[in-house]
């Protein structure tokens, strides 16, 4: 005859079998959140100038957490870079810097300032620049993505 222990521990593991919870398999993707990007880093992207026809421009930003920001640009159809540095501040989701050729380019030194829209989803769109040092150029910046 089978003991009252060996009863009961018997009832006790199936009873355990029962309530215990089961292992579910989590795919990739599967209820993570979206990845949210800082506005610091370092962005690349392409810009175009409203006054002359060019194709788009490769150009990048360093954006620091202390409040300055560099751009390297390269130089229309050339294979010169021009190198700057300023401030930048956001808004909500409105991006602003203004900036000073460090490295001028034959063209000489220039200033501009210009305005994106920052999303955490690793993007800035929908930016203007203005050239402020006495020439009026004008342009867009496209497709500036956050580097991982």
């Amino acid at each position: 005859m089978i003991s009252a222990a060996l009863k009961a521990f018997v009832l006790t593991s199936i009873l355990f079998q029962m309530t215990s919870c089961k292992k579910t398999t989590v795919q990739a993707g599967d209820n993570c959140p979206p990845a949210a990007y800082p506005v610091t880093g370092l962005w690349e992207g392409t810009y175009q100038t409203d006054q002359v026809n060019h194709i788009a421009t490769y150009c990048s930003f360093t954006i620091y957490p202390d409040g300055t920001f560099m751009k390297r640009a390269q130089v229309i159809s050339s294979t010169e870079y021009e190198l700057t540095r300023g401030t930048w501040k956001l808004n909500g989701t409105l991006f602003e810097y203004q900036d000073t050729s460090i490295l001028p380019y034959s063209g000489g030194s220039i200033i501009n300032k210009a305005k994106l829209t920052f999303s955490d989803t690793g993007t800035l769109t929908d930016g203007t620049w203005q050239d402020l040092s006495g020439q009026t150029y004008t342009g867009t910046f496209q497709n500036m993505r956050r580097n991982k």
